[in-house]
This record gives structure tokens, sequence and C-alpha cells, in this order.
């Protein structure tokens, strides 16, 4: 793994979701880690996403990315090592 990436998804039973996925260096390039849904009693799911995932980031000493943390975007730009 290179790095951590969260990205929006969403459609229209469960609103909007952020999903976590560690990028990988080998094909097929990218696999989902979990995918965290909003819960009317909890914070945003991408305030939880951006805390749960720093941690473990840091740990594995690899980059984090989440290109619109703030503003639901499935076309926000997508993590690419440089």
């Amino acid at each position: 793994m290179i790095a951590i990436e969260a990205v929006w998804d969403g459609d229209t039973v469960h609103d909007w979701f952020v999903v976590l996925l560690a990028i990988l260096d080998t094909a097929p390039g990218e696999s989902p880690l979990a995918t965290i849904h909003h819960r009317r009693d909890a914070p945003a799911p991408a305030t939880r996403a951006t805390e749960a995932v720093s941690a473990l980031a840091a740990h594995l000493d690899v980059p984090f990315h989440f290109a619109s943390p703030d503003v639901p975007d499935d076309e926000a730009p997508r993590w690419r090592r440089s």
C-alpha cells in the first residue's frame, strides 16, 4: 500500500457516504477498506473518515488524501503518486 484515500460516493437510498481505499502500487491499483455511512446522531462521514484514517495512515507511514472533506464531491481530484 502506498497511500490511503477517502472518496465521496452516494446513491438515492443511502445519500452521501465516504469510501476508504488502499492505493496500491500493483494492479488493480486500489482496494476498498471501508465505507462510512452517515448517521443522524453522529458526525458527518467525512469527519469520521478523516479522524479514523489519519491515525492509520500515520501508523503505516503512508499519505492520506481526501480532496473534498468538507463538501460531498464525487468528481474531486483523486490521489496520484508524485
